[in-house]
């Protein structure tokens, strides 16, 4: 059956009967990883029927019975549909219009897959015991793995939970608790209730069973917060929840609307497939989302943290409040708090300049996949909900950002708040779709909101405009501008997309204002612009907030090496004038020597963010360039590049430094030492020896030192790595040598560092991408992550699941970089062969990237050879 007949096939359920509540107790047995439920639950018929049908997966349902309005009991049949995730129960007798309650029993199992309600294992602080909790990941459609329920997201109700449980556990859920008793089949157990919960949808249901322990604190208007940490290290929460308590005020006035529950609360789980998940006041994170060691935990993982945490309490309005109908409109779910997690970041830690970071963690990153023919638009009509974790992605994550980014610049920050204000008060407890949010805006703005937007969400990829020819006349400049899809290998855009593009441009004798704004419509445009010389520089696209690529003639470009080199122009715009070249040398629009001669204005650059970016484009040029006989000329390059920068910040933290600066020196370190620089790999050797002796590295250059001394080391190098590894408590510790394991050249390390991540019962399954990702640094282990892929490609499907979103991250961040078509057509045939839906777009976007590489060597290689040898 293809996937469109399956899309077909899938419908959702039908309104004859709704939920309005449920009343629900479960009981979890952590030594046999069992569960007993009972749920009641309050129906609507609107329709009468004599069938009932709602979801269930993996439960054993052995009672159904519905008590009518008039106190009769009706029993039921029970019909179990596993392929649809369906039960149906039949009643002898018509179900009339009106109210009535329908109770099950039933039992499942505390699963391993980290979705419905599954363990979680964890060690007691001593380290001599492995024990077990139990916590729930609903999103998208697993709810109905731990208890029967209408579970899409506009079947909303009220949610009564109880929890049975040995007393030495906490029972936490979305409310505060409301009574506490014994339970009277046994004494060592209690029975927990909680307050109901608002209107809700079913995947934003939680509870967790374990041992934790808490900080908590009060916001600025009286909501209560914890953070739950494993036991023996609450000092771990403090940070997030400080953060918390400055970041859900803030919404609350942003959106002005009240924060709807009592309590806020946020934990951490040990075994966490996502990064977190906004489950209504009760936010569940991996424990790299939300521990900090007050000691021993990097700039770059606070940052991180307060980024997700901001992320999660955006959902509690935008998502939980106001929630899509349906999963087609779940990138405006998404794209929303991508955003305006940056908003709340920037408003309580402005030190991190996170709008700059945006551009290039954000906005370039998904400039990379939607350049691609195999991309997507960002709304995507989604049939049946597995088709989920093949579309989100960073299109759906960054390119919605974004998109919502450059919506907020163009009608303006009260406008903006005004009309979302309105959306979130229109819509509460209710569900809604993408174009109700645009014309709520169009309202607040008297802009042409939808129109505008829809070219940016229904047809994928996204423009380069290019300055055609420029007239100078005496003060005066006409520019022309065209519009076309940019394609990353360059190729013609066959569909003509054309786009509706806020256009800025700006000069050199204003270089801090705008001088001309447009809504470019038309596939051309004559723009002029006044009060300018004719050696002054004109740049488009101010702090790069427009979505499209710009390319300049080599003339303009010329121009912008100054105010790159002194620093003119912000960061934001530095960052994309290399980002955007890189791009266009990749789709020979110009030559890659082009873009090696304009990095050298950027010798001076001071900004982490757009040292960043600039490590990313030549990480991907480094890729390609392994696979020529010139590579080590190449990393000369990059060692006179980061020289200038490496000698300013130097190995060790000064007094009260730029925490942007703390995240920069790890970056350079790490680049100087893979380019070979004799002195950097000594000196990480040898704070490496002095770690192990006790000594121990600054946190935030940690991951750097690792990184050499597994590139350069041995076999000995590999096993003090992986003692520590295993006596690490803290899995941000833990996952950075994960991350430099595999970062040998030596074959038979990257060969058991894989045996370690996959083999052992070492390495969470959660933590394996990292690991993996590590291995395929050089070319060396590329080839050998790729034998190991195929050799193990079932016992992974099998493992992980055959919907998983790990598989597609292991084919995006495993396969992308090689460069020879017969590369392509081995991953090609094999993918054919081996029939895994869920990564057939991942698939088709590694071969695409493959064969644009391919071409980039073909065509640059001889010129940058040249280059590099008359340096």
């Amino acid at each position: 059956m293809s996937d469109q007949d399956k899309k077909k096939l899938f419908e959702r359920l039908p309104l004859t009967v709704v939920p309005t509540h449920y009343d629900l107790t479960i009981q979890p047995f952590l030594d046999t990883f069992k569960f007993n439920g009972n749920v009641t639950i309050h129906l609507k018929v609107n329709q009468p029927t004599d069938t009932v049908i709602l979801y269930a997966v993996e439960l054993q349902i052995d009672h159904a019975k519905i008590t009518l309005d008039s106190k009769d009991e009706l029993s039921g049949t029970i019909e179990m549909d596993k392929e649809n995730e369906r039960v149906k129960i039949s009643f002898n007798r018509q179900l009339e219009k009106g109210d009535c309650e329908l109770s099950l029993k039933f039992i499942g199992d505390i699963n391993d897959r980290m979705q419905g309600f599954y363990r979680n294992k964890y060690t007691t602080p001593d380290g001599k015991e492995v024990r077990y909790g139990a916590s729930t990941q609903f999103e998208p459609a697993d709810c109905r793995r731990a208890f029967p329920c209408w579970d899409e997201p506009n079947f909303k109700a009220t949610f009564d939970i109880t929890l049975i449980t040995p007393k030495n556990l906490r029972a936490i859920s979305n409310m505060p608790i409301k009574s506490e008793n014994e339970y009277p089949d046994d004494k060592e157990w209690k029975i927990t209730k909680f307050d109901r919960t608002p209107i809700m949808s079913t995947y934003l249901v939680a509870y967790v069973v374990g041992e934790y322990d808490y900080v908590e604190t009060k916001d600025s208007n009286g909501v209560s917060m914890k953070v739950y940490t494993p036991v023996g290290r609450k000092e771990h929460g403090h940070f997030a929840l400080d953060i918390a308590s400055k970041v859900l005020p803030f919404y609350a006035e942003y959106f002005n609307i009240k924060y709807p529950i009592a309590k806020a609360d946020q934990i951490a789980i040990s075994d966490f497939a996502m990064g977190a998940m906004e489950n209504w006041g009760l936010v569940t994170y991996r424990e790299t989302a939300l521990l900090i060691d007050p000691k021993f935990s990097s700039m770059d993982s606070r940052q991180r943290v307060a980024i997700v945490v901001a992320h999660e309490l955006a959902h509690q309005w935008f998502g939980n409040l106001v929630t899509m109908d349906w999963w087609t409109d779940l990138w405006l779910n998404e794209g929303f708090a991508s955003w305006i997690e940056y908003l709340a970041v920037d408003k309580c830690y402005p030190e991190f300049d996170i709008w700059t970071q945006f551009v290039a963690d954000t906005f370039a990153r998904f400039l990379v996949p939607d350049a691609l023919k195999s991309s997507h638009p960002i709304e995507v009509p989604i049939g049946h909900p597995a088709e989920i974790d093949e579309i989100f992605d960073d299109i759906s994550y960054s390119k919605g950002s974004s998109v919502i980014r450059m919506l907020h610049d163009y009608i303006g920050d009260d406008a903006f708040r005004k009309g979302l204000h309105n959306y979130l008060k229109e819509y509460s407890y209710k569900n809604t779709i993408t174009v109700n949010l645009w014309s709520h805006l169009s309202k607040a703005s008297n802009k042409p909101v939808n129109e505008v937007m829809s070219s940016w969400t229904l047809q994928m990829g996204y423009p380069l405009v290019t300055v055609v020819e420029e007239q100078q006349s005496n003060q005066t400049r006409i520019v022309k501008l065209q519009q076309e899809r940019f394609i990353a290998d360059g190729s013609a855009d066959d569909e003509n997309l054309q786009w509706k593009i806020p256009i800025t441009i700006f000069t050199k004798s204003n270089p801090k204002v705008i001088a001309k704004q447009i809504l470019m419509d038309q596939p051309e445009i004559t723009i002029t612009l006044d009060n300018i010389s004719e050696n002054d520089w004109i740049k488009l696209n101010y702090n790069s907030i427009g979505l499209y690529r710009v390319k300049y003639s080599s003339k303009e470009l010329a121009h912008l090496n100054e105010p790159i080199a002194n620093k003119t122009l912000s960061p934001q715009d530095r960052l994309m004038i290399q980002d955007d070249v890189a791009a266009l040398c990749n789709a020979g629009h110009q030559s890659f020597v082009d873009y090696l001669k304009l990095l050298l204005s950027y010798k001076d650059e001071d900004n982490f963010t757009v040292w960043k970016s600039i490590a990313s484009r030549i990480a991907d040029l480094s890729s390609l360039m392994e696979y020529t006989d010139y590579f080590d000329q190449f990393k000369k390059y990059r060692l006179n590049l980061f020289s200038t920068i490496q000698k300013e910040l130097g190995w060790d933290a000064k007094e009260n430094e730029n925490p942007l600066v703390a995240m920069l020196r790890p970056m350079v370190l790490s680049i100087m030492g893979k380019s070979g620089d004799q002195a950097i790999i000594d000196e990480a050797k040898k704070r490496f020896q002095c770690h192990i002796n006790g000594d121990l590295i600054d946190p935030n250059i940690r991951g750097a030192v690792y990184v050499i001394v597994s590139r350069y080391g041995d076999e000995n190098t590999q096993e003090e790595i992986r003692k520590l590894y295993k006596a690490a408590d803290m899995t941000e510790e833990k996952v950075r040598l994960l991350r430099s394991m595999g970062q040998s050249l030596n074959p038979n390390i990257i060969k058991n560092t894989l045996q370690f991540i996959f083999e052992s019962d070492n390495v969470r399954m959660q933590d394996s991408a990292s690991g993996l990702v590590g291995c395929t640094s050089s070319c060396i282990g590329r080839d050998i992550v790729w034998k190991f892929l195929q050799e193990k490609w079932m016992n992974l499907v099998e493992r992980f699941g055959e919907k998983s979103s790990f598989l597609i991250s292991f084919v995006e961040y495993c396969l992308s970089d090689f460069a020879d078509e017969k590369k392509a057509n081995e991953i090609k045939l094999f993918f054919d062969s081996v029939n895994t839906p869920v990564v057939t777009r991942a698939v088709k976007q590694v071969i695409e990237t493959i064969h644009m590489r391919v071409k980039v060597i073909q065509r640059d290689s001889k010129a940058i050879q040249e280059y590099l040898t008359q340096l």
